[in-house]
Formats: structure tokens, C-alpha cells, sequence
């Protein structure tokens, strides 16, 4: 008993001081032409921190600039409760580069610069075979299925273009009373069951596309073959009729920043491996501010 009492007595509550770290502002930004910038913003969280709202930034002087002078004085979009800023008067162009500066009490200021790259067009595209999967979810009314799908484009020589492929499917509402002309344009699911073997060594899967750049293929015309997987809940849409290729022209910026994204997640099933840093141009902060071109290209499918 007194041996217990002497232990006891000797424990106190351990107080941990936890270094003072200074926040910074975190950016996603990403722009493409004759669209408005669409900013969202955020302070950088501690670990510590109680609350959600203490990263809420509505309060934030926001400037988009071109060539040393300001296009437009952005302020937030709505509520106490949002974090996005949207231009009403600057939209970008293409080979123009873009300056973001933001400013928020007690932040140290940040900017970014990019471009939007010259647009790269779909030459050719086309689909293939049309297959329905297995259903392995818990939604018995969930269908997926795979598309072969090629697409030729002819890609600029002498420099390193940097790409973004993404698949969509057009698709018509089945619940009743819905307009029957209205569509709603869904993402291809994660996975791909087949990649163009030229790409397989050269690029980054990201949510219902790719990434990858010119290495194997600089100043040629090349046909990629892909082949994504769909899926849709037949409660709610009608049997989808038209898919959708897209394919972007990314800044170099861009194609970082969504690399190092998808490499840091990926590694989540591989452990004791080196983590990643993720990509960030953000001046004084974290993030990305970058810019895109794209083109569209629809086809119509059968099951």
C-alpha cells in the first residue's frame, strides 16, 4: 500500500508544448479559356486544431493579373461557409501568362504564375467493342461496363507536351417526372482494363482519366487505344447512348501537381515506402494555380 501511495504520488500530468507552426494558404486553381477562374482557398491545418472552419478563408483580397497589371479584384462567391472565389470579368486566354496573387490577415502573401497551352485536337476517335461486367457491389441495381475506345491526335515536335485523357458518358434520368431531354455528363469509374502499351511506362491514372506526356511520341501522329470502365445505377438512368473523350493539354504545372497527387495515394497500399511530396507552385504556400486546354469529341455507343 505505501509503495503504491509513494508511485502515485509521483505522477503528474504530462503537458506537451507543441511548436507554433505558421499557417499558409493552400490553392486549387485550375483554368482553362473563355472560363472564369475558379479559386478555392484554405489555410494550412494544424493537426491539433478542434475545428473544421478555423481553414475557412472568406476574407481574402484576391487578384488575378497579366502582365504586371490587374485584370480583376476577386471576392468570395457566397456564404461564411465557402472558401471559393470566381471571376465575374477575367477569363483566360491561351499562351497567356496568368498571375495569381492573394493576400489574408495575418498570411504571409502568395502568388502563382501559369499558362494555358495551345489546344491539341482530336483527329480521330472511335469505339469499339461495348461489354457488360459482373456486379460486385452491394447496389443490385449497379451496372458497370467497358468501352474499347481509340483516339489520334497529332502531337506539336521539338518541346514536351504534357496530356490529360478523360472519358464520360452522357446519360438520360429514369426517375419519373425528370425532363426526358435532360442528360447528366458522369466520369468513367476508377480502373482501366486495358492501356495503350505505349503509355504503360509513361503515365498516372487519376479520377476517370489519364495523365501522361510526350516522351515515346514527340512532333508524331499516334492512335492510343484505351479501354475504361463505366458504371451507372439503372434506378436512376436510362442506358447510357454517348460517350464522351476529352482530351486536355495541361501545363507543366498541372501534370506535376496531379502526378505527385495520384503517386502519394497510391502509396497508401504499399507500406514503408518513401512518401511523396506533393507538387506545389504556390509561392509561399501550398497548391496548385495552373492552366489547360481541351477538346471534345462525342460518340454514340450500343449494347
Amino acid at each position: 500500500m505505501l509503495l503504491f501511495f509513494a508511485i502515485s504520488s509521483c505522477e503528474k500530468e504530462a503537458k506537451l508544448d507543441q511548436p507554433a507552426v505558421a499557417q499558409k494558404l493552400a490553392v486549387l486553381c485550375n483554368f482553362s479559356p473563355n472560363e472564369p477562374f475558379s479559386i478555392e482557398l484554405s489555410k494550412s491545418q494544424s493537426l491539433f486544431s478542434g475545428t473544421i472552419e478555423d481553414n475557412i478563408v472568406n476574407e481574402a483580397h484576391v487578384s488575378i493579373c497579366l502582365n504586371n497589371e490587374t485584370l480583376e479584384e476577386i471576392v468570395a462567391v457566397s456564404s461564411d461557409s465557402d472558401n471559393k472565389y470566381e471571376s465575374k470579368v477575367a477569363f483566360p486566354e491561351a499562351k497567356k501568362i496568368y498571375t495569381l496573387k492573394i493576400e489574408v490577415d495575418g498570411v504571409e502573401m502568395i502568388s502563382a504564375t501559369s499558362e494555358i497551352p495551345d489546344p491539341v485536337e482530336i483527329t480521330h476517335a472511335a469505339v469499339g467493342e461495348t461489354s457488360l461486367l459482373s456486379n460486385l457491389s452491394t447496389n443490385p441495381f449497379n451496372q458497370s461496363y467497358n468501352v474499347r475506345l481509340s483516339l489520334q491526335f497529332d502531337d506539336p515536335s521539338d518541346q514536351t507536351d504534357y496530356y490529360q485523357v478523360n472519358f464520360y458518358q452522357e446519360i438520360l434520368s429514369n426517375v419519373p417526372g425528370a425532363n426526358p431531354d435532360s442528360s447528366k455528363t458522369l466520369k468513367a469509374a476508377t480502373g482501366f482494363s486495358f492501356i495503350d502499351e505505349s503509355l504503360v511506362q509513361n503515365l498516372n491514372p487519376t479520377d476517370g482519366g489519364l495523365l501522361f506526356k510526350d516522351t515515346n511520341f514527340d512532333g508524331l501522329t499516334n492512335e492510343f487505344l484505351f479501354q475504361p470502365k463505366f458504371e451507372y445505377d439503372r434506378n436512376l438512368y436510362q442506358v447510357p447512348s454517348t460517350i464522351i473523350i476529352e482530351l486536355r493539354s495541361i501545363s507543366k504545372e498541372y501534370y506535376n501537381y496531379y502526378t505527385s497527387v495520384y503517386r502519394q495515394s497510391s502509396q497508401g497500399s504499399v507500406p514503408f515506402s518513401d512518401p511523396t511530396v506533393i507538387f506545389s507552385n504556390i509561392e509561399n504556400g501550398y497548391g496548385v494555380f495552373a492552366g489547360y486546354n481541351k477538346h471534345q469529341v462525342k460518340r454514340p455507343i450500343e449494347f
